[in-house]
């Protein structure tokens, strides 16, 4: 019963100021139910898997990326811990680097967020603390900036001049405030009111809060904490996308309220269930994320069309050379892309010694070896891109 409740809550979003929708249709929220597979077959839905090396380069260090966007044969690449974009083109070859930490002009002290606007070969930066917005070209250059009066820990163009929001703290400056949630700002950075969700004001604390808003052809999704994935279109109109049933995973209502820093935090991570949420990657009717159970991560994935979930700490894709990754991003060319840091790399280096005599395996091996080898020769980190078959982009639900 608490399921189907809480369920009932995400159909009701109260919008304001600009967030609209029709409330008079009666919508109806797919309802996916999740079970655990011993392993996630991606070969169904790529091909053609290549592989990345990073170009070496003295300003391409990086340790941990938390969001990636590729257009026009550019990466661009955000480490929040180092408070830095990372530009490299498609082949790996590194371009520049934008880290301005400071209290200046044209200088950030928490930098959460990114996007871009094709056709003007623009990219935008957002600035947590102080408050702002700073643009770029696609070369490096930085052409303008202006404040805004709202943070965000993640953003997303969803339509001309308006940026879909996701805030986990609440922001306040010291006129108007807002809630945690999603709410809508214009290009110059003005506010244009906030939606509501019900039911969304779940363990915002809980996660890493990487990436969980993911823009799409007419608007974006977000990856909410209360079980519901929400659409957000080119209008700023928000409905439900998809309800994730987790069964006994699910989180109790009963913890719901314990904020960050509580003592009652070592409760909710001790607890086997689903503790948060992220990395939202979409297309067609796939949708898949990273989720955090009784402590550690594992790989979702809903399927619209079958109406079908599954999450495992494994995924595999028979035409893979070496052990496939989680997907954290897409490109514009529609391809998923992962990443094989230092650290994986040295696990699979080291997991030579342990291996056993197996002649089917003899051919995977040689050829996971040779990136490996290849990738700590050079000390820099390898991409894996796959192109999504077009009959997935084509599929709704």
């Amino acid at each position: 019963m608490k399921t189907k409740s809480f369920f009932c809550l995400a159909f009701f979003i109260l919008m304001m100021a600009g967030c609209h929708t029709d409330n008079t249709a009666e919508q109806q929220v797919i309802s996916v139910p999740f079970e655990h597979a011993e392993v996630i077959d991606m070969g169904q839905f790529i091909e053609n898997i290549r592989y990345i090396q990073l170009q070496n380069h003295p300003e391409s260090a990086f340790t941990n990326i938390d969001k990636m966007l590729v257009f026009g044969g550019n990466m661009f690449m955000l480490d929040k811990r180092l408070e830095a974009v990372f530009c490299f083109d498609t082949t790996g070859k590194f371009r520049y680097r934008i880290q301005r930490v400071g209290r200046g002009p044209g200088e950030y002290q928490e930098l959460e967020s990114f996007w871009l606007k094709p056709a003007e070969k623009e990219l935008w930066l957002s600035s947590f603390w102080p408050s702002k917005i700073m643009v770029y070209n696609f070369d490096g250059v930085m052409l303008r900036e202006f404040k805004t009066r709202w943070s965000g820990n993640d953003m997303v163009r969803v339509g001309d001049n308006t940026i879909a929001v996701y805030n986990t703290s609440g922001c306040n400056d010291g006129y108007d405030s807002l809630r945690e949630g999603m709410f809508l700002l214009g290009e110059d950075g003005g506010c244009r009111g906030q939606a509501k969700i019900l039911g969304d004001s779940s363990m915002y604390w809980s996660m890493a809060m990487h990436r969980c808003l993911e823009e799409t052809e007419n608007g974006a999704l977000l990856l909410s904490q209360s079980d519901t994935i929400f659409k957000i279109d080119s209008k700023g109109a928000v409905t439900p996308d998809i309800f994730l049933d987790w069964g006994s995973l699910k989180f109790p209502d009963d913890l719901r309220r314990i904020y960050f820093g509580t003592p009652g935090s070592e409760e909710v991570f001790k607890g086997n269930y689903v503790t948060g949420k992220d990395q939202l990657v979409a297309f067609g009717p796939i949708r898949m994320f990273e989720i955090f159970i009784d402590g550690h991560l594992e790989f979702a994935l809903a399927n619209l069309k079958t109406r079908r979930g599954s999450f495992s700490t494994q995924i595999t894709c028979k035409t893979a050379s070496v052990p496939l990754l989680n997907p954290f991003s897409k490109s514009d060319r529609d391809e998923l892309i992962g990443m094989y840091d230092m650290s994986l790399l040295i696990a699979m280096k080291e997991s030579q010694s342990n291996r056993k005599e197996d002649e089917k395996m003899n051919k995977f091996f040689r050829a996971m070896d040779s990136l490996v080898g290849s990738a700590l020769a050079q000390d820099r980190p390898v991409l894996w891109i796959a192109k999504i078959k077009q009959e997935w982009l084509n599929t709704t639900h």
